[in-house]
């Protein structure tokens, strides 16, 4: 078979694979998950590469790449982004800022709004609540370790024990109130405000507030992977972010 036939059977054999582009394997820390989801699909739809996107607390998320694991792109806090960096995992200019959540309070759409405008409102609406759905802070939870730091700083873990559930994830404590399971839930703001059939109370107050950043990270340094990177740091992309709950300070 002459050589210029047989290249171009295996250029036809290939076709399919460089039309179909290339899977990027993708971790979101749950805050994101709203404002990252239609951003993905877009990119898909607009340069071929398949996303495979995997959500889970940023704290999960960054123990299974310190621990090994390799996506192509991640979003996760600040902190843990900054953990990657020091094992040497983020190539100068791989990185770019979402913008900031803040630890909140959920209610069921239509229920009152209670007061957690000060410690001493937040301990009454706190300690007058039938259910209260949190995230597990040992896994990883950001809004679970603040609401923590919250309940012993008011002293009121023993009071509220047997009305407080912790779940895995924020986005199941917020279903749970969805659902009426829940008074109140406890999550951060990105993820509360997306969810239909809850409103956001606010943020927790002083002592206790968090804001806490959010940046973007490419992982391995594929050219895929910072397409997708500049894909989410675009202007529309940014909209997107804070109209899920994010604010760019």
């Amino acid at each position: 078979m002459p050589v210029s036939l047989r290249s171009m059977i295996v250029l036809a054999g290939l076709l399919p694979a460089l039309a179909a582009g290339a899977t990027l394997h993708v971790f979101i820390a749950g805050a994101a998950k709203a404002g990252a989801e239609r951003q993905l699909r877009g990119f898909e739809q607009a340069g071929g590469d398949t996303v495979e996107a995997v959500y889970d607390t940023a704290g999960a998320l960054r123990d299974r790449v310190l621990n090994g694991e390799r996506p192509d792109l991640v979003i996760l806090t600040d902190a843990a982004a900054d953990a990657l960096a020091a094992r040497g995992l983020v190539a100068d200019g791989d990185r770019r800022e979402i913008g900031v959540v803040v630890v909140g309070l959920a209610v069921r759409q239509g229920a009152a709004l209670p007061d957690v405008s000060t410690a001493a409102a937040l301990r009454r609406t706190l300690l007058a609540a039938r259910a209260i759905g949190y995230a597990d802070a040992s896994r990883g939870a950001t809004s679970g370790a603040q609401f923590d730091a919250a309940i012993d700083g008011l002293g009121i873990r023993a009071q509220i024990r047997d009305r407080a559930t912790m779940l895995p994830t924020g986005g199941e404590v917020l279903q749970g109130v969805a659902a009426g399971k829940f008074d109140i839930g406890v999550s951060q703001s990105s993820e509360i405000l997306p969810v239909p059939g809850i409103a956001f109370v606010g943020g927790l107050p002083p002592p206790y507030e968090l804001r806490t950043r959010y940046a973007i990270v490419v992982l391995g340094g594929s050219e895929a992977a910072r397409r997708l990177m500049r894909h989410l740091d675009t202007a529309a992309a940014h909209a997107q972010f804070e109209a899920s709950g994010f604010s760019r300070h």
